[in-house]
């Protein structure tokens, strides 16, 4: 059996998990991306050149080298090709090729923040305060129920990029014009929490829960963490799974504030900081892999606390 990974890009360790749990079963890896230099490829069994997923032939692409390389499986490691993929699962998989990705509700109130917001509050889960219009954001900050400094982010945007802190409403001006593509948050500076979650893909029930506390961020992922148990932020994480209905990977970012856990993000794939939960025991690889044999997942064990993930830098030539 082999699986298809898109938009590898870094995520070395990830393909190498892949590749390890796939030769148990008899089966390869095949990573594509559209930079030939992505590091991530020369660690898989094979590799594709393809072009960048906003290009009309990306899908029809993916197809052709589904059927040259017998594939079962595809996933995606990148926010914006999550939709993609989610529009054309059924597709897919009435060709027997399983799109490791929810539905595309799920994933489009993933991406874009605000509906993320929205969804939040709907469903009683608590939310980061977030903002799209600035005269309600203005409003709240002359009410004192948000102060500075605010964090502006992309509203449907990914690793960090564009990513702004600002600390007086003259800072404010320059996105005035185009306040709709950006979200206002104010700027937590506590303590940042994670919990990377399997859901599987034939009971629809929560087999991994995982959570951590990050000691330190780096482009957006989770550099350095702590396992940690808590039973007040798996309730939070638990309520959010049955309220939202994902499947496969899922990654949630929270902060703790003197109320609780606030949610910060959700996104529904592998997250940076997976690498410490399959070290401790938390194996979605193999989960995946399973559920495309059709086999269903049981509720894994317990992990240890305590532990520290320490990413580091490595160097190749190719």
């Amino acid at each position: 059996m082999n699986i298809l990974i898109c938009s590898v890009g870094r995520r070395v360790k990830l393909i190498q998990y892949f590749k390890e749990e796939l030769h148990k079963v008899g089966g390869k890896v095949v990573a594509v991306d559209c930079d030939q230099t992505a590091a991530a490829l020369h660690h898989a069994d094979m590799f594709e050149i393809v072009p960048r997923i906003d290009h009309p032939d990306y899908i029809p692409y993916l197809k052709k080298l589904c059927e040259k390389y017998n594939i079962k499986g595809v996933l995606s490691l990148i926010d914006p090709e999550l939709s993609l993929l989610a529009h054309v699962k059924e597709e897919f998989e009435n060709d027997g090729i399983k799109i490791v990705v929810p539905d595309k509700r799920v994933v489009d109130i993933c991406y874009d923040k605000y509906r993320t917001y929205e969804f939040l509050l709907a469903n009683d889960i608590p939310p980061v305060p977030t903002y799209i219009d600035i005269n309600d954001l203005k409003n709240d900050l002359n009410h004192k129920k948000i102060q500075f400094p605010l964090i502006i982010k992309p509203r449907n945007g990914s690793a960090s990029i564009g990513i702004y802190k600002v600390n007086c409403i003259e800072e404010l001006e320059p996105f005035k014009a185009e306040h709709q593509d950006y979200i206002f948050q104010p700027y937590m500076g506590r303590e940042e929490f994670g919990a990377d979650c399997y859901i599987d893909l034939l009971s629809k029930e929560a087999t991994n829960v995982f959570l951590k506390r990050k000691l330190n961020m780096r482009a957006g992922e989770t550099d350095k963490s702590i396992a940690i148990k808590d039973p007040m932020l798996k309730q939070v994480v638990e309520r959010l799974i049955v309220a939202l209905r994902p499947v496969g990977p899922i990654d949630i970012d929270f902060f703790r504030t003197e109320n609780g856990y606030s949610v910060s993000e959700i996104n529904p794939r592998f997250g940076g900081g997976y690498l410490h939960a399959h070290e401790m025991g938390q194996n979605f690889v193999e989960n995946i892999i399973n559920n495309i044999r059709g086999e269903t997942n049981s509720i894994a064990g317990e992990y240890e606390e305590g532990s520290t993930m320490v990413k580091y830098d490595h160097v190749m030539v190719i």
